[in-house]
């Protein structure tokens, strides 16, 4: 529904400028009331999670991602650990983990005792680099497969700010050896783990992986923790290499930055304008990333 009350329908064949830009709209076009979503059967994945360390995950980035459906891993700061995670489709039958299991890695070890671990890196941060190296050790290989969706997301209890950056993947190594080196130099104490992910080029106007194969690097702060130094110093780092930054996140973007970074930027604009010139739909953050 438009801001004048009309109600339109969009797709690739039908208002498909309308429908690229809605795609990731930011609620600035409209209100979307019905979406038909093009679904594939259900399937099984299997997930292979295993330790590794620093170096030998950046010089095998190319072949990690190229050889699995998905690739994800996780760096533990002040350390040289890893955790990856590499999801593919199996035919089955599904192999779970067993209740037990479930419930010692992804509920107790990742969630309770977690949480616990930053309370108390939180209050003694001179602790962290010790919790780190211990978390990173620590750290066990597992194989299971199940339905997608049970091993695609996890739970995350533990509250957390979090800052999140698209940036073009052939930008990813030299982007983290700076991200680490900008860490090694402080006197920051990180207790949470930087997450990298991939992902192929998009055809959403505003998509962070808009044009171009992409990598994801997210940082994150328990909720407690101070993130004033540590989220614009990366910022810094990730926006010198054309990094888009996540729209549902932390981050300090405006339209002037904005605009150089998305090459259909002034598309959305022109859309916006045409059809919510009145801007019922704005508030604040969409005033400051749209600049009016």
């Amino acid at each position: 529904m438009l801001a004048d009350g009309t109600k339109v329908t969009c797709s690739r064949e039908e208002r498909p400028e309308l429908f690229d830009a809605a795609r990731a709209g930011l609620g600035a076009l409209g209100i979307v009331t019905a979406i038909t979503w093009r679904a594939v059967p259900a399937f099984t994945l299997r997930a292979r999670e295993e330790p590794m360390a620093w170096a030998e995950v950046l010089d095998r980035l190319d072949e990690l991602a190229a050889g699995n459906e998905h690739f994800e891993f996780y760096w533990f700061p002040h350390t040289d650990g890893c955790l990856t995670k590499r999801n593919n489709r199996v035919p089955g039958p599904a192999e779970p983990l067993s209740a037990f299991r479930h419930w010692l890695d992804d509920e107790f070890l990742s969630n309770s005792v977690f949480a616990m671990v930053n309370r108390v890196g939180s209050r003694f941060p001179g602790a962290v680099k010790t919790i780190n190296g211990i978390s990173a050790r620590a750290l066990g290989a597992r194989t299971y497969s199940d339905r997608s969706d049970r091993v695609f997301t996890s739970p995350r209890r533990v509250r957390f700010k979090e800052q999140e950056y698209a940036i073009p993947r052939e930008e990813l190594a030299g982007a983290l050896r700076e991200v680490r080196s900008v860490i090694e130099r402080s006197d920051w104490r990180i207790g949470f783990p930087i997450e990298v992910r991939l992902l192929p080029p998009e055809d959403p106007w505003l998509s962070m992986a808009y044009g171009r194969d992409t990598a994801f690097i997210a940082i994150h702060v328990f909720h407690s923790t101070d993130h004033g130094e540590y989220f614009p110093t990366i910022e810094e780092v990730l926006t010198a290499l054309g990094g888009r930054p996540h729209w549902g996140k932390l981050h300090t973007r405006d339209a002037a930055y904005l605009e150089g970074v998305y090459p259909r930027f002034g598309d959305f604009l022109a859309l916006r304008d045409q059809i919510d010139p009145s801007r019922r739909f704005a508030n604040a953050y969409t005033t400051r990333i749209f600049g009016k």
